[in-house]
This record gives structure tokens, C-alpha cells and sequence, in this order.
């Protein structure tokens, strides 16, 4: 797979979405812990539809034209 495919340099790269909201939800549990399942998976759907739409956001703003 080539990093240079058209259809691909729309993305960042995997491990980018990976590191990022694997953190965030490690962070995360800190503070919400103690809160019922259905009210921590609400949060974490939120934060994970947050941030793969800020990443996503991010890296085509500071991508170079090709």
C-alpha cells in the first residue's frame, strides 16, 4: 500500500487515531470511573467521535497540497 495513493492521503496514519484515543480514553477513566456503564460508554462514544474528527480535521489542514 502506498502512502502516495490519493484515496489514502485523506487519513492520517493508523497509529496517529490509535495512540491518540487510546490515551484520551485512559484519561478518561481517571474521572470517570465511578460513573454507570451506559453513562461512561455515552462518553466514551463522544470522545472517540470527537477526536478521530479533530485528528482527521488536523492533519488535512496541515497537509501539503499535492
Amino acid at each position: 500500500m502506498s502512502a502516495k495513493n490519493p484515496e489514502n492521503s485523506r487519513w492520517a496514519p493508523w497509529w496517529v487515531y490509535v495512540v491518540i484515543i487510546a490515551g484520551a480514553n485512559y484519561g478518561k477513566q481517571h474521572y470517570a470511573e465511578d460513573l454507570p456503564i451506559p453513562v461512561n460508554a455515552a462518553i466514551t462514544i463522544a470522545l472517540v467521535t470527537t477526536l478521530f474528527l479533530a485528528i482527521t480535521a488536523v492533519y488535512r489542514g496541515l497537509r501539503r497540497p499535492d
